[in-house]
């Protein structure tokens, strides 16, 4: 089976099918690889699967209620966590875990987590080759489906049970359907897509609103005002779309609010405030410049290994545009589609506060589309090159890469490796495999490049790519990605008695992956919506931070049993601040004894239950390094109350840590 080079080609010839069969089935077996693998879930994973099965559990009890308590919807449409109502996000990923977990017949668990993901990653794949060929013909499609599957973005995120790639794929879906169904197909055709791009598009409001407003709206707006395809907008079949576009997911925003009625106060902090920066937990990024660069370095980062290929397809996709007598109308509009997306999203993300690399995933797939005519052209046989520069790169290649990887790899076992329970020698064998396996993979396709055999050299980096990835995914990412701190707290938590468990209460906000493993809920000690109402909607970090010390003292003073589950500078930061506060008020510090604290990890991550009365077992003894934070922090502390009024004001915003 060859490539064919077939110039504006935009229908598959048999060739075509069978490329188009390979990634359909490759990329669902790299997609799919080991996805129970002992590798732990990371909190944004947790978040969803401790979300869905709340929810499950919660249907499960109401529906064997209904018949003495009737039927409540509140379980369908209010996510839960920990107890409470989780309404940071839509519910569209809860949904599809357990749907995923129902399929399955089985409980949620991390295997049904991953599942959507997993189909969400060879979707993209799929999409990403539809669109390429629509713009590009077969060629670049073939180059930009392999080059999809085989991305750091897609293997990294099929693995993932966040909800991030799936509003990824949504978006891209309803993108890719609007153009190709306005721009190449007409009649009956052209309606249909269009329909698909509106329901594409509601589907990703149910999954991560409002998101889909701005990533599908700024590209496709823009597009229209740039490339003066106002003629797109003349057909009566938009007004059908639009009311596509809101069946998904308008139901239940409706169903919400009538059961929520604090739910616009929390969407608008959300996202509004952690948009513009007013959010206490992201507004320190308006004042850190690499935040601005953060998204263009992740979407960089993301289409790895073919990075170094990124700016010469966006230069190349420049090119195309303004070339008007080698390319038709439809190519030079595709490509300006993809940069017009690419770029209005760079600006949106670049703009905006609250950034983690999950946000930027809608990025890269026009850049996919467009890296698909650059190694098209890159990999191209018939392209001539010096014989003896590509030598170098063999010996580049052959050196770089292990060097590099061995550098990153010291890096971190020096500044992780002390708190993992697992020793070196355990994990360094795995290691040395990873590395020596990308090794022979990247030098082969170097050797290939060099001998003018360049579709088998882009093959073997793929190959290279996915038998690295399903090789670190199985033997070497567990080590990095171990949960051993939540995992043994989690244990601990699950020891403790129902009664015990039923006092507990969270200081600020949990981490996800102690009720996950634990299998035991507890709110926090001031639900979110509380503190929203309390403050009409607001969030005033030194309000929140003094009223969650309030309430903590009044735990610990109460005659019965309360316990706290604390992250550890909270701990400390109590221990040292507290006493003082309590003092000036002629007030004495109540008892506050260690109950449980996790066993590994780095003590910052060693979450404590503190408790206002003593355990029936020896306390645990803070780690050494706490206890220095915890003797310094008394310092500052004593220092702090010493100090003159308007001092003491200006320092209170250091140690001032708002609940998420």
């Amino acid at each position: 089976m060859s490539i064919v080079h077939d110039g504006q080609s935009r229908r598959l010839s048999p060739s075509g099918r069978a490329w188009l069969a390979a990634l359909l089935g490759w990329s669902l077996l790299i997609s799919t690889w080991n996805l129970g693998g002992a590798a732990g879930l990371q909190p944004v994973e947790a978040w969803v699967t401790q979300t869905a099965r709340e929810m499950n559990e919660d249907i499960a009890t109401m529906r064997e209620r209904a018949a003495t308590e009737g039927w409540s919807w509140r379980p369908i449409v209010i996510p839960s966590f920990g107890g409470e109502a989780r309404l940071q996000k839509s519910p569209g990923a809860y949904y599809a875990v357990m749907l995923t977990a129902w399929l399955r017949g089985t409980h949620v668990d991390e295997v049904a987590g991953r599942i959507p993901n997993a189909i969400f990653a060879v979707m993209m794949t799929l999409v990403v080759f539809w669109l390429t060929l629509r713009i590009a013909g077969e060629r670049s499609a073939v180059f930009a489906g392999f080059a999809s599957a085989s991305c750091g973005m897609l293997l990294h995120w099929s693995h993932s049970a966040s909800s991030d790639l799936g509003v990824a794929t949504w978006m891209t879906l309803s993108l890719a359907s609007l153009w190709i169904g306005s721009e190449t197909a007409t009649g009956g055709k052209r309606v249909a897509l269009w329909m698909l791009g509106y329901f594409a598009a509601g589907m990703g409001m149910l999954y991560k609103m409002p998101l889909p407003l701005v990533c599908i709206g700024a590209p496709a707006v823009l597009y229209v005002v740039l490339r003066n395809r106002w003629r797109i907008f003349a057909s009566w079949w938009h007004i059908v779309g639009l009311l596509v576009f809101l069946l998904p997911w308008l139901p239940w925003l409706l169903a919400t609010l009538q059961l929520e009625e604090l739910a616009p106060l929390k969407w608008r902090v959300e996202y509004w405030d952690r948009l513009t920066g007013a959010l206490p937990t992201v507004e320190a990024q308006r004042e850190n410049a690499i935040f601005y660069l953060m998204p263009l370095g992740a979407a960089l980062l993301l289409c790895a290994p073919f990075t170094l290929s990124v700016p010469g397809a966006v230069v190349r996709g420049v090119r195309h545009v303004f070339s008007r007598g080698d390319y038709d109308d439809a190519h030079r509009n595709g490509v300006a589609f993809c940069l017009i997306w690419f770029l209005s999203l760079l600006a949106f993300f670049s703009a905006a506060t609250g950034k983690e690399t999950r946000y930027f995933l809608p990025m890269v797939p026009p850049l996919l589309v467009l890296l698909g005519m650059e190694l098209a052209y890159f990999f191209d046989p018939r392209r001539q090159g010096s014989d003896a520069l590509r030598t170098i790169a063999i010996v580049i290649v052959a050196i770089a890469v292990p060097t590099v990887l061995a550098v990153l790899g010291m890096k971190w076992w020096k500044m992780r490796g002390p708190y993992m329970p697992a020793s070196l020698d355990e994990a360094l064998p795995p290691f040395i495999g990873m590395v020596a396996l990308f090794t022979i993979g990247t030098t082969v396709s170097a050797v290939l490049f060099r001998s003018n055999k360049a579709h088998a050299s882009f093959g073997a980096l793929v190959v290279a790519m996915w038998a690295t990835y399903a090789f670190a995914w199985t033997y070497v990412l567990p080590f990095p990605l171990s949960q051993a701190p939540y995992t043994n707290f989690a244990q601990q938590l699950a020891s403790l008695t129902p009664d015990q468990q039923s006092r507990l209460r969270q200081v600020a906000q949990q981490d996800p992956r102690h009720l996950w493993y634990s299998k035991v809920r507890y709110k926090r000690l001031i639900d979110q919506l509380d503190f929203l109402e309390e403050q009409n909607g607001l969030r005033d970090p030194r309000y929140e931070r003094r009223r969650m010390g309030e309430e903590m003292v009044k735990w610990l003073e109460s005659p019965d049993l309360a316990l706290l589950v604390m992250a550890p500078l909270d701990y400390v930061e109590f221990q040292a601040f507290a006493p003082i506060e309590l003092a000036r008020a002629g007030r004495d510090m109540p008892p506050m004894h260690i109950w449980l604290q996790a066993r590994y990890g780095d003590p910052t991550q060693r979450y404590v239950v503190v408790g206002n009365q003593r355990p029936a077992w020896p306390e645990p003894e803070l780690p050494e390094q706490l206890q220095r934070f915890l003797a310094k922090a008394r310092e500052r502390a004593n220092a702090i109350s010493e100090s003159p009024p308007a001092v003491e004001q200006q320092r209170e915003p250091d140690s001032e840590r708002a609940p998420q």
